[in-house]
């Protein structure tokens, strides 16, 4: 079978585009015909190309396409009649083109995870093996709904980061904005009246000085210093071996932030695997999937030395407790979880669990930074301040003897 990218038209002419397999070009021709399109275009697809597929969807839009496809394949609706009725009522033009696509393969004689498939961009690996476990055990319809709420979930949490991040991103960036602007106008300023007078400077004066001076004269690769780290932190483990995996350790083991990034990385393996497990995904390909959804290098390379066990009949949770990335409590809960064979039950306990605890401790977390930010922010601004004041205490000093 080949993969063809095809534009083609309807009986009154209107336009479609999509991906669709077929033996021959022939072969996807009389495929279209019969279902009343007639083939204008069609290329062969390269591997992991897609015309479609370029663009991502928004997950709010992801999320009300399962929901719907779940309440109207509840309904008894057919498949392809309810993705048809959702495509209607879709605003995003783009996603819209998508789902008639689907809807197309359907038709065909595909079923719907071949053809979210051809969709990579956009229905992500998990999504179609959702589905595809959904359509093998007959409830696909629980699978849709089992999706949305992963969604959601999803959603939630990223909202939650952005929502408690907003003020002390504020704050911090005031405050970086406020010190640079005393390095680079208010000290110099006062580092020449210094001059002028000819005053021995005391230590803490000297050095506020110095700072001032580095400041004024680097102060062009000063603000570009921020961009070129987050371009190397983003960039560099692509090009030098292990830096990747030193970075997202790190990230585990920060202060503060530490234990949240932890939580996350946590959450967001428990989901993922119970979710697959629970569609009846066999554990080891659900464990592949899911290490490429966690978002963490380390915990990804614990999930692979996982699968690795499983394939040599020993337990999951004996690789995960290896890397220490996995909080006792959940390794117990893994642990019942398999030898009962209902690990997917205990996936969703501790899915359950996190789901209360991560916006908790985003909260923790960031009440308290605000106040370690704000103490921060007097004590530089008192150290500029004393080290400015110093001199002319010690001037008038001096003219009072």
């Amino acid at each position: 079978m080949i993969d063809f990218s095809y534009q083609a038209v309807d009986s009154k002419g209107a336009p479609i585009k999509g991906v669709m397999a077929a033996e021959s070009e022939s072969a996807l021709d009389e495929k279209l015909h019969s279902l009343g399109y007639w083939l204008v275009e069609a290329i062969e697809r390269k591997p992991k190309k897609n015309q479609l597929g370029q663009k991502k969807v928004s997950r709010k839009e992801l999320i009300d396409f399962f929901n719907g496809l779940h309440s109207m394949l509840g309904a008894g609706i057919p498949v392809s009649t309810s993705i048809a009725a959702i495509a209607e009522e879709t605003p995003d033009e783009y996603f819209s083109q998508i789902m008639r696509d689907l809807q197309i393969n359907i038709e065909a004689g595909n079923s719907l995870d071949e053809a979210m498939s051809q969709h990579p961009k956009v229905f992500s690996n998990q999504i179609t093996n959702l589905i595809k476990a959904g359509e093998y055990s007959g409830n696909l319809g629980t699978s849709c709904y089992d999706i949305s709420i992963h969604l959601e979930w999803l959603d939630g949490i990223l909202a939650d980061i952005k929502q408690a991040s907003i003020y002390p991103v504020m704050i911090v960036t005031a405050v970086l904005g406020l010190v640079f602007l005393m390095f680079t106008f208010v000290v110099p300023r006062f580092s020449k009246i210094f001059d002028s007078l000819n005053l021995e400077l005391p230590l803490l004066t000297q050095v506020v000085v110095d700072i001032g001076k580095f400041t004024t004269d680097h102060w062009l690769s000063i603000l570009l210093f921020p961009f070129v780290l987050i371009f190397v932190l983003k960039n560099g483990p692509k090009f030098v071996p292990g830096m990747g995996l030193f970075l997202d350790t790190l990230k585990l083991n920060l202060p503060v932030f530490g234990g949240l990034n932890r939580m996350i990385v946590q959450s967001r393996f428990c989901h993922n695997l119970g979710l697959l497990i629970k569609a009846g995904v066999p554990i080891l390909e659900a464990l592949k999937l899911s290490k490429d959804l966690v978002g963490n290098l380390l915990m990804e390379k614990a999930a692979q030395d996982a699968v690795l066990a499983v394939n040599e009949g020993r337990k999951m949770t004996e690789a995960l407790r290896v890397h220490n990335v996995i909080s006792p409590i959940v390794l117990r809960m893994m642990v019942v979880g398999e030898e009962t064979g209902r690990l997917d039950s205990a996936l969703e306990y501790a899915s359950t669990r996190f789901d209360k605890e991560v916006p908790r401790q985003i909260k923790r977390v960031f009440s308290v930074l605000e106040p370690m930010i704000m103490i921060t922010l007097i004590i530089i601004v008192g150290l500029i301040g004393g080290a400015v004041f110093l001199p002319m205490f010690s001037l008038m000093s001096g003219i009072g003897g």
